[in-house]
């Protein structure tokens, strides 16, 4: 599982120490409809239905590509995992001032006010269920925020019990006059002091 090996690879817990992150421009809807098109092959197996949507012209971002797949192969996961057969799952990423935004959301029960106020804790198992008998560790959420946050981006979600949650994470767009060349940089602020 990406999110388990990433894990192991980005995030020492025990330490709090880090794997050096690599930064690099990222076509961030071409990576999500790759998971998108993975996942849909698991939801098929739930009659649940994966719907993307993005403009054509949504511009790169700059992040650490492995910790970013592991943040958005969580999401896609949650989404399927706890949706009911039947129901729909959207992807949507919109790009908003100097920010890349992606949105996964879902039909499924939905988060109560005292499960989102726990939900990017770790090891916090919540209401909802998933709805196929799949595991839940109750790291993913926290694990995910780790990583969108290491690499510069924020993590949410918004959610009524009984219409679903939508995960949503933001990452900053690529600027070559900010961020220098497209080789791939290391530590949390590479390439910011480059200018191309």
């Amino acid at each position: 599982h990406l999110m388990t090996h990433t894990v192991s690879q980005l995030v020492n817990a025990e330490t709090g120490r880090d794997a050096t992150l690599r930064f690099q421009k990222v076509e961030l809807p071409v990576m999500a409809k790759r998971f998108c098109n993975f996942y849909q092959r698991i939801a098929d197996q739930k009659q649940i239905q994966c719907l993307f949507e993005f403009p054509n012209d949504i511009p790169p971002v700059w992040t650490d590509r492995v910790a970013t797949a592991a943040a958005l192969d969580n999401l896609f996961s949650n989404a399927v995992k706890y949706s009911s057969p039947g129901k729909r799952v959207w992807v949507q990423i919109v790009a908003q001032e100097d920010w890349i935004v992606c949105r996964v959301r879902d039909e499924g029960p939905g988060l109560s006010l005292e499960d989102q106020a726990k939900l990017f804790q770790r090891g916090v198992q919540l209401t909802p269920r998933p709805t196929g008998g799949e595991p839940s560790t109750g790291y993913g959420l926290a694990v995910a925020k780790e990583l969108i946050e290491k690499v510069g981006g924020e993590i949410w979600c918004e959610s009524v019990v009984g219409q679903g949650a939508c995960f949503s994470f933001r990452l900053p767009q690529y600027r070559e006059s900010v961020h220098g060349s497209e080789v791939p940089q290391s530590g949390p602020h590479a390439g910011k002091e480059r200018r191309g």
